[in-house]
């Protein structure tokens, strides 16, 4: 189908672009990575000799991996207007195609920072993992939830003339809630509370996620029209 490849194509270029722009300046990758590196080794020096509990060190992850997302995520689409790049982005691709090649990068950005948050953080901490299975899926399913919210978020700030304040002011009510969902999945995994909660929260992450990856090329094409 010719309409589908158009949109395979646009999307991987997008994927390409946001890539090599990331190399270029590892702006992200070097935020992301060193405020997870240092909230890691901080909860480590905190927790030193003692023994987390399943929902504390769930609390102490999820607080780490979001705050790297908030701090590296909302340039994807605010960067562009910085740069005044927008308006080429605009001629050169179909706004649904802008918004899922950049969650996809966003997704890889932030699972990656997951992985690493997670190694380090049972490295230093040895925290036991109670059910590995779990604590996969609640971590990808927050990654993903995490990716499309916070682009979305983007693209709603992307044109104000105050876009960084805007972006942090409107992630704190639509994230909130997705770190209580979470710490809910997460915490079951680390060997509190139910198996059965833990999986009830890792749906409510795919929901989350669905939510945002459904919504956001809608308000992004709206808004870029606009």
């Amino acid at each position: 189908m010719p309409m589908a490849d158009g949109w395979v194509r646009e999307i991987r270029a997008m994927l390409r672009k946001e890539w090599r722009s990331e190399m270029r300046s590892k702006a992200g990758i070097y935020t992301a990575g060193l405020f997870s590196a240092v909230a890691v080794v901080s909860i480590w020096f905190a927790a030193y000799g003692q023994t987390l509990s399943g929902t504390l060190a769930s609390g102490l992850l999820w607080i780490a991996l979001v705050f790297s997302s908030v701090l590296a995520l909302p340039r994807s689409f605010v960067v562009e207007e910085e740069q005044g790049t927008g308006d080429l982005l605009r001629l050169w691709a179909r706004p649904h195609a802008v918004f899922w090649g950049k969650a996809l990068f966003n997704l890889i950005q932030t699972a990656a920072a997951g992985v690493v948050l997670s190694l380090l953080f049972f490295m230093l901490t040895e925290m036991p993992i109670r059910h590995a299975g779990l604590y996969a899926v609640s971590i990808l399913g927050g990654c993903a939830a995490l990716a499309g919210t916070m682009t979305f978020c983007s693209v709603l700030a992307a044109q104000a003339s105050n876009r960084w304040v805007l972006v942090g002011a409107i992630s704190i009510p639509v994230v909130l809630p997705l770190v209580a969902i979470g710490i809910t999945a997460t915490r079951a995994a680390l060997g509190d509370g139910t198996v059965g909660g833990g999986w009830t929260g890792c749906a409510g992450l795919a929901c989350y996620a669905l939510a945002a990856f459904a919504m956001g090329p809608n308000l992004c094409s709206w808004i870029w029209r606009g």
